[in-house]
């Protein structure tokens, strides 16, 4: 479970480096401010989505250590309805929000987590 929660803290720490990286193209490039603050949507659906994920998982890990604990689903629920108000914002305000770069946003903690998950396990 240590290999997990480490690869999970790396995950988490890369994808708050690309965040600060995409705000501060925000900042710097007017011009592209829509597809940014889409993108920007789309990161913190994506590690709301990877939080709860990771709780979840974390869950069923201490089940195995003490009977006690009962895992309760696998929050499924909850991360759909994350990236569908995500999506529904970018439906509500289009002149805010651009699909594409919500769309990228919200695979930003499924990429970065499947790599480091998968390097940790080597």
């Amino acid at each position: 479970m240590q290999t997990f929660t480490a690869a999970i803290r790396a995950t988490f720490r890369y994808a708050f480096f690309c965040v600060s990286i995409v705000l501060i193209l925000w900042a710097l490039l007017p011009e592209y401010r829509i597809f940014l603050q889409s993108l920007l949507l789309g990161m913190s659906g994506s590690l709301m989505n990877g939080a709860v994920l990771f709780s979840k998982v974390w869950r069923v890990g201490q089940s195995t250590i003490d009977p006690g604990v009962r895992p309760k689903g696998t929050g499924m629920l909850t991360r759909i309805l994350v990236a569908g108000f995500a999506v529904f914002l970018t439906i509500r305000f289009p002149e805010t929000f651009v699909v594409s770069g919500v769309l990228i946003g919200l695979f930003l903690y499924l990429v970065l987590g499947s790599i480091f998950v998968y390097r940790s396990f080597k």
